[in-house]
């Protein structure tokens, strides 16, 4: 998401920290998706930009680039710029020590084309532990003229030791009248209520999230229903189980939790609650629900969440659990 969306507040500190210090590190934290690194990104840009003899940073001053900051703009959307070095997440893969090591080495050399240097880490509680050890040693050690944006979407896995050497500050989620104004302005996307309903129950109205499946068209809802109907559907001697595996890994994880809480809440509150679609309470109506199948749909569902947990640590086939699990309670 390239919107920067954060408080007035959140600028307005960020800002007079920029020009009370040489140099620091700051933590934004909060949900992912709602403009976190947006504005480290946002920030890195203006701070490349500027000129240590006249380092004032405004962030909303729209300026009119001279040649030098066209240079540094340029190279730093390209994700060229040799003054920037940015640690970042690679498909739930963790951040190794080895990454730390090249971030130690960049810190040792003065900046080339910039008078600052800058570094993002996205998200930091995906360093391992050694990497974290090293990185707070580089913290440190930080030399003058250098930013540090950190990335958080977990506050809690953040050393405490980290957080007490840094600027924090928390980003609020975004309500659902904000994510239609992005969506509806950035992409032109149109959501009736509800999809509304399922981008709060799987999303939380992140626009970040969101467009990671979804980031030129809106194919929610049609997604959502085939898989519940192939899912509720697959015991058929004539339905094939290959539309389920043809979803996005973590998308198909969205979808399964989503429709097997609504089972669950249905079945405890003898009512649909306001988080569940028209399409789902069909769905669920026409399912041969009792005490004794409710009961193993939620031991088998916490098993499951216990068995992904593991393949997660120890990089297991996932879409094998997702198929053992689909097998035992067999809707």
């Amino acid at each position: 998401m390239n919107e920067i969306f954060c408080s007035k507040i959140i600028k307005n500190s960020v800002e007079k920290i920029l020009n009370q210090h040489e140099s620091c590190v700051f933590i934004f934290y909060g949900q992912e998706g709602i403009g976190k690194r947006s504005f480290a990104n946002y920030l890195a840009n203006k701070i490349l930009q500027s000129k240590i003899n006249n380092n004032y940073f405004k962030i909303d001053l729209p300026l009119k680039l001279n040649q030098f900051q066209k240079k540094n703009e340029n190279l730093f959307l390209n994700n060229t710029h040799p003054d920037v070095f940015i640690l970042e997440e690679e498909k739930n893969k963790s951040i190794k020590i080895d990454k730390v090591r090249e971030l130690k080495q960049f810190l040792s050399q003065t900046s080339s084309v910039s008078e600052y240097k800058i570094i993002i880490i996205d998200p930091i509680e995906n360093l391992t532990i050694n990497a974290t050890n090293t990185l707070l040693k580089s913290l440190e050690e930080t030399s003058h003229n250098t930013y540090v944006f950190l990335i958080s979407h977990n506050l809690e896995n953040v050393l405490k030791t980290i957080q007490s050497r840094v600027f924090k500050f928390y980003f609020n989620p975004i309500s659902k009248e904000n994510f239609i104004s992005l969506l509806s302005n950035n992409k032109e996307f149109i959501f009736n209520n509800e999809e509304l309903i399922l981008v709060n129950n799987l999303f939380n109205f992140s626009p970040g999230k969101f467009l990671q499946f979804y980031p030129e068209k809106n194919f929610l809802m049609n997604d959502y229903v085939q898989f519940i109907d192939d899912f509720v559907t697959r015991s058929s001697s004539t339905k094939s189980t290959s539309d389920i595996n043809d979803f996005e890994l973590n998308l198909k994880l969205l979808f399964l939790n989503n429709f097997i809480k609504n089972i669950l809440s249905y079945f405890v509150e003898k009512k649909f609650n306001d988080f569940t679609i028209n399409f789902e309470k069909e769905i669920i109506k026409n399912l041969n629900l009792n005490s004794v199948l409710i009961d193993k749909i939620y031991n088998e569902f916490n098993l499951f969440q216990s068995h992904l947990r593991d393949a997660l640590v120890y990089n297991s086939n996932i879409d094998d659990l997702i198929e053992i699990f689909l097998k035992k309670i067999n809707l």
